[in-house]
């Protein structure tokens, strides 16, 4: 069957003092439905993925990402998962995002200054795409699109 992290869905209810059977009433499941979910022997419906995370408190892509037996934050095969609790590490400066407002121009070259006084030029590209789209106010993205005009734009 699945994949599902059971470690973490029993750490769930260990720390709200709740039990399998308790999870089961919430659910309105039979109890031996929860257990054999939880082991990964039947699949977590939409519905009961739902449910779960009212029940834990916690947000539905949490749960979903754990009846999945993922790991939240990025990974690949050949090394440790990347933790987003990882990157932030104690030892190391936030890092500084720069803006056009950071550039110096000297020489008839834009610079920026690293952190340690540094001069560092600048990519010509650095910046280049500012400004080049401007989506009016009114303009909804989501709406869908007017099949007309997209035939007549692709297909004539």
């Amino acid at each position: 069957m699945t994949p599902i992290d059971t470690a973490w869905f029993h750490r769930q209810l260990d720390i709200r003092n709740q039990s399998v059977r308790g999870l089961a009433r919430f659910l309105s499941v039979d109890p031996s439905a929860v257990s054999r979910m939880l082991k990964g022997e039947r699949k977590m419906s939409a519905e009961e993925q739902d449910n779960v995370a009212a029940f834990f408190g916690v947000s539905i892509e949490e749960v979903a990402a754990r009846r999945r037996g993922e790991a939240p934050g990025f990974s690949e095969t050949k090394q440790e998962p990347y933790l987003a609790a990882d990157a932030a590490r104690k030892d190391e400066p936030a890092m500084k995002m720069f803006t056009q407002a950071d550039v110096i121009y000297k020489d008839g070259k834009r610079w920026m200054e690293a952190p340690d006084g540094r001069l560092l030029e600048l990519h010509p590209a650095f910046g280049c795409m500012a400004g080049t789209m401007t989506i009016p106010d009114d303009l909804d993205l989501t709406a869908p699109i007017d099949v007309e005009w997209s035939d007549k734009l692709y297909n004539e």
